[in-house]
């Protein structure tokens, strides 16, 4: 079956090759590791970049939280703040850096696309973005009392895969990592219910205490004492919080059905640039998501790229890169995670960071799903 999804990849790939030879999936990947690239004339043709929304205030309140009234967030729960929008400005402005020779002087439509999770931070964050890369150009001023220019934001529409929150549900149940954290920390679980009000029983009910907690010190509100100890650094509530960020791709099957589909449409559109075939625009050159913590932290769990678990913070980026030499293709990974300016690409597991579009299917063929109906109907 993988050798059949093999030729069906090079055929999609290639177009209408001649043959495709594969009697086994160590054949073909013998073959794709004998490919070999220069340090000069690579050619970067695509970028598909996933990003964290930026700043934002609470959006989960507890009974006894001294900031539960939304008088204390500007803007109301849950909306990205002035420090989010200026984030992710800056953010724009280094992808207008980086993609400057693929954008030339301005927007146009049909080099750049930009979809957001339909959520008012998430969108907002996307027009910050589009703020800080696309400033307008002398041609493009339309107002002369305004430094921007409208640009569109599409919906990202992720259909919720049923049978993924069955398996989530089944890895809590036989988890033995699960069932020591809520034997071995009973006692903090009690603790935290009594001192936030709030019934505190499964590691996801941590984490939403942990992040609110988190977020009123970024935004310089005075915790309780109680508080102030359960978010110490290397703290037993951190630890937990970690596990949650991770759980939900710790295995090929998690992987599959929440990541998978988003890397399964990134390689299509990668597939569909080689052979102009991209929708909605065959010369399209970057595509953009705007989008929340848990996607970035999956994909990069998904993808053996999750070393060191933690939060991905406010406007990181995951960038998938395509690039062109002598004929073959081949993918970068890189992950921003603050200002940093300069780049280095992952070291993508058994592939390296320059990993061959063929090896890099093969490497994850587990992951990547099939139809959604047949993946994820109960």
């Amino acid at each position: 079956m993988k050798c059949l999804r093999f030729k069906i990849f090079m055929l999609l790939l290639m177009g209408n090759p001649t043959y495709v030879f594969c009697s086994t999936n160590n054949i073909a990947l013998d073959y794709v590791k004998s490919l070999e690239f220069n340090t000069s004339g690579d050619t970067l043709i695509f970028a598909h970049v996933i990003y964290r929304h930026g700043d934002r205030n609470i959006n989960k309140i507890y009974p006894n939280d001294p900031y539960a009234d939304e008088s204390y967030w500007q803007g109301g729960f849950g909306q990205l703040t002035h420090a989010g929008k200026m984030r992710h400005f800056k953010l724009g402005q280094f992808f207008r850096r980086r993609y400057g020779k693929l954008l030339a002087d301005g927007y146009s439509p049909k080099k750049v696309y930009v979809e957001a999770s339909d959520v008012d931070r998430t969108i907002a964050s996307a027009l910050a973005n589009l703020a800080g890369m696309f400033p307008p150009s002398e041609t493009e001023i339309w107002n002369d009392e305004l430094n921007w220019q409208p640009i569109p934001v599409h919906k990202w529409i992720m259909k919720e895969c049923a049978k993924y929150y069955v398996e989530v549900q089944k890895y809590m149940d036989e988890s033995s990592e699960v069932r020591r954290i809520y034997t071995e920390y009973a006692d903090h679980f009690a603790y935290w219910s009594k001192m936030c009000g709030l019934n505190i029983t499964t590691i996801d009910d941590v984490y939403v205490l942990y992040n609110t907690l988190v977020v009123e010190t970024e935004h310089n509100k005075s915790l309780p004492d109680w508080a102030k100890r359960a978010i110490e650094p290397n703290g037993v509530m951190e630890y937990i919080t970690l596990f949650d960020i991770k759980m939900y791709a710790n295995t090929t099957k998690l992987a599959r059905l929440h990541s998978g589909f988003i890397l399964k449409e990134i390689l299509q559109r990668f597939s569909q640039k080689i052979n102009s075939t991209l929708k909605p625009d065959r010369d399209r050159l970057l595509w953009f998501q705007s989008t929340h913590y848990y996607i970035i932290a999956n994909l990069l769990n998904s993808l053996g790229l999750f070393e060191k678990p933690h939060l991905p913070p406010y406007a990181s980026s995951l960038i998938f890169e395509l690039y062109k030499r002598d004929g073959e293709h081949y993918i970068q990974i890189f992950y921003k995670k603050s200002e940093e300016e300069i780049l280095s690409p992952l070291n993508i597991p058994k592939c390296g960071t320059k990993c061959p579009l063929q090896q890099f299917y093969i490497l994850y063929d587990e992951i990547i799903p099939g139809d959604f109906d047949s993946e994820c109907t109960l």
